[in-house]
């Protein structure tokens, strides 16, 4: 079993085959849509256009009106009840962007759910216009597949076990939406995923470019987290973990990946997700690894987004609480 097994697994835009985007990072192994040739220059990133926003033209940027909506359902599973969020998931400024353009397309087109497939195509235009794919968490390349795919399957997904998005298929009979076809998904923001988007933020509201939430997202993060945490999705516990084992001195790379290495029910998880593992010592020990690092690597991430650690690089100083 490789690194990230079924939850890297995206759909070719062009011909819908699945395949693992941690084997194939070029595009579709198939049809090859999402491939870039070598000569190629990467994309030139454009500076954030906020000026021109404030001028009066509308944005899916702006914070969204309040509109009628349900409060969410948060997502257990074996994996939030022990590390919470996914191992990829590093950003909540994304989830954020999501949000604000899922709201005013349902508030502009007096709809209750916005097909997923329209939710991308409008979200690929505004990382555009404005510039955001320089932003972490983003699209690096609206064109790439595999970019766009992370976008889902990262951020919005996450979104969704969390409560603060809901996603349902066409097809009532299908056993997993994340299977289906995008312009087979109707997607809906909650009244949670409402809050935090009507919150102010400093990058789409006032134009600057440190990706550190205000105090009041931060805070409001912190009280929902510990809300779903008491359900099973413990993103706050360990997020909290790892505040406190900082705090102590200890640095965010070598000694974080023996903290999640070390803990029996982290080896445990490995064992269960992967058969080779479970069975060849030396599989296991390579996995665990990986993945010490990548959730290490994740819920740093999400610590210096929320202003608790520094923003710098190899620089582990505790900010301030969570």
């Amino acid at each position: 079993m490789g690194l990230f097994s079924q939850e890297n697994m995206i759909k070719c835009g062009k011909c819908k085959t699945e395949f693992d985007l941690s084997k194939n990072k070029t595009g579709c192994p198939l049809c090859g849509f999402g491939k870039k040739s070598v000569e190629e220059k990467p994309v030139k990133e454009e500076e954030l256009l906020f000026e021109e926003r404030i001028d009066g033209d509308f944005s899916f940027l702006n914070i969204p009106p309040n509109i009628k909506v349900k409060s969410g359902q948060v997502t257990i599973d074996n994996e939030t009840k022990i590390w919470g969020s996914w191992l990829m998931f590093n950003d909540f400024f994304a989830v954020k962007f999501l949000a604000r353009v899922l709201a005013w397309k349902i508030k502009n087109e007096n709809t209750d759910y916005i097909i997923l497939d329209s939710l991308i195509t409008d979200s690929e235009k505004t990382i555009t216009k404005y510039g955001l794919s320089n932003l972490k968490g983003f699209p690096n390349d609206v064109k790439n597949e595999a970019s766009i795919g992370r976008l889902v399957n990262h951020f919005l997904v996450t979104g969704t076990k969390m409560g603060l998005f809901e996603v349902r298929a066409k097809n009532k009979q299908s056993k997993d939406v994340w299977k289906e076809y995008w312009d087979n998904l109707e997607v809906t923001i909650t009244k949670e995923g409402l809050e935090f988007a009507r919150i102010e933020n400093k990058i789409f509201d006032k134009g600057e470019k440190e990706q550190i939430l205000t105090e009041e997202e931060k805070n409001w993060l912190v009280i929902y987290l510990k809300q779903i945490d008491k359900k099973g999705y413990r993103e706050y516990s360990v997020l909290k973990g790892v505040h406190d084992f900082l705090k102590k001195g200890n640095n965010g790379n070598s000694a974080l990946w023996s903290w999640f290495e070390d803990n029996e029910e982290f080896q445990d998880y490995i064992k269960q997700r992967s058969k080779r593992a479970k069975e060849d010592p030396r599989v296991f020990k390579k996995q665990l690894s990986n993945y010490a690092r990548s959730f290490a690597s994740a819920k740093i991430s999400l610590l210096r987004e929320m202003g608790v650690v520094r923003d710098k690089r190899n620089d582990y100083t505790i900010l301030g609480e969570i």
